[in-house]
């Protein structure tokens, strides 16, 4: 009996121990550079990116294309803007068993300049 109860605790517990996350924030100003022109705030944007990697110990395959290349190219297409500003992203990491989960999310609040705008009209 104590044998199973012993057994029982350790097999809970690497359970809790599989199971567990991390996570990394950061911050930054634009994903370009803003000209000394005037641009006006559209409206916040926000998108998460998961995939997912097989991982052993020490040497992980993603199962699926890490869609991190043209991250704010999507962004900004989906929403027609010019840039982003106040860029605020983090992700995480779940880990169950051998498969992991990678999600990456961007927040930013989306622009456009003024003087791009205008002389778009007048064509």
């Amino acid at each position: 009996m104590k044998h199973f109860i012993k057994n029982t605790v350790i097999f809970i517990f690497s359970i809790i121990l599989a199971n567990c996350a991390s996570s990394s924030v950061g911050i930054a100003t634009s994903n370009k550079p803003i000209p000394n022109t005037p641009y006006e705030t559209t409206k916040t944007v926000e998108k998460t990116f998961t995939w997912y990697a097989l991982d052993f110990i020490v040497f992980g395959v993603p199962l699926t294309e890490p869609p991190i290349t043209d991250l704010y190219g999507k962004l900004m297409e989906e929403e027609s803007g010019d840039a982003l500003v106040n860029i605020r992203y983090w992700n995480d990491k779940s880990i169950f068993g051998p498969v992991t989960r990678y999600r990456f999310t961007v927040k930013g609040d989306l622009v456009r300049f003024s003087s791009q705008s205008n002389t778009k009209n007048k064509r």
